[in-house]
């Protein structure tokens, strides 16, 4: 008998969305003869387990059915499971999906959603993808694609008044009510060992990838498998030249902004220069514990990552023309 796969279902994901999909997804596995097993999340910090579980279940592949906060947290089971961990396909079902966008293909709803996803489940090839390491005193934990200190953290607070809003309309409606009041935050940052920074900032962003916020270009360079750290740091901004640089930061047209600094790495310290608080967030999960320092540095080739195959592909994504030849699973 084939090895049944395991789906890890977020049904609060996209507002109820990963509930409502449940039903066809079942379908669709059951016409394709796809031998399966389905475990619903049901509370925060649940999926971990289920991945973790699934890790020393021996399972081999897992379709993750939830926006970026489930990979977050089926990453962080994985990869604290102590086993070599089971190659992972995504179906999106979330507000951003910035995540989903470094496989190269642009997410789809519905059926057409569904058949996609589980093209890549069946036939995809497993590509080794680069996650994030954060430790701070008292707590550690990995990141997908996202770590964010500064405004980014006040959206995240502001979000949930617009969930009615799209994606990138939805972020950028937080970010706008959020910089009327948003004060810089001033930031010592330590770049490798090599490099100091001091800015009053507005952002301190750190990425795997390239797209925040539903599609907002923050790290246009950054790449999921190039063994680096991407910062963007953003100095004192008023309102109007947010305005202003907004079109710019969607399209990653903002490298040469006096206010922008761009860096690549594998290790760096974040710390607060005086007594203020500093807050975080991971992957869109806002951490409500205020730290003064974070010391930040890749795990590279961690997570593995189901790819969709070449000609299946419609290959418009920022990650997919730059991927390294596709990594074997541990079995």
């Amino acid at each position: 008998m084939p090895e049944p796969t395991r789906i890890i279902l977020n049904p609060a994901s996209s507002n109820g969305g990963g509930k409502r999909l449940g039903p066809m997804l079942r379908s669709r596995l059951e016409q394709r003869g796809i031998a399966h097993e389905i475990v619903l999340s049901r509370e925060a910090g649940h999926v971990a387990k289920l991945a973790r579980d699934a890790a020393r279940d021996g399972v081999r592949r897992i379709l993750a059915v939830g926006g970026d906060g489930t990979i977050h947290e089926i990453a962080n089971g994985l990869l604290e499971a102590g086993v070599p961990p089971p190659a992972v396909a995504i179906l999106p079902v979330g507000t951003g999906n910035d995540f989903y966008r470094m496989i190269g293909r642009p997410p789809r709803e519905g059926r057409r959603g569904i058949d996609a996803a589980l093209d890549t489940l069946q036939h995809g090839l497993p590509t080794r993808f680069d996650v994030g390491v954060v430790r701070w005193e008292g707590g550690e934990s990995y990141f997908v694609n996202f770590l964010g200190v500064g405004v980014d953290v006040e959206v995240l607070r502001r979000r949930a008044r617009f969930q009615w809003l799209p994606g990138i309309t939805q972020y950028l409606a937080a970010l706008l009510s959020a910089v009327t009041r948003f004060q810089p935050v001033h930031l010592h940052i330590d770049v490798d060992d090599d490099e100091r920074i001091e800015e009053r900032a507005l952002l301190c962003a750190v990425t795997v990838g390239p797209s925040v916020g539903g599609g907002f270009m923050l790290s246009p360079d950054a790449r999921p498998d190039d063994g680096l750290l991407d910062l963007c740091l953003v100095g004192r901004l008023g309102a109007l030249q947010i305005l202003r640089y907004i079109p710019k930061v969607i399209r990653g047209k903002h490298k040469d902004l006096d206010e922008v600094t761009l860096r690549q790495f594998q290790r760096l310290r974040l710390a607060t220069g005086g007594a203020e608080p500093m807050f975080f967030q991971l992957d869109g999960d806002l951490r409500t514990e205020a730290v003064p320092w974070l010391d930040i540095e890749i795990r590279a080739g961690a997570l593995p990552i189901l790819m969709p195959v070449p000609d299946r592909a419609a290959a418009t994504g920022a990650g997919a023309a730059s991927m390294r030849p596709p990594a074997e699973v541990e079995a």
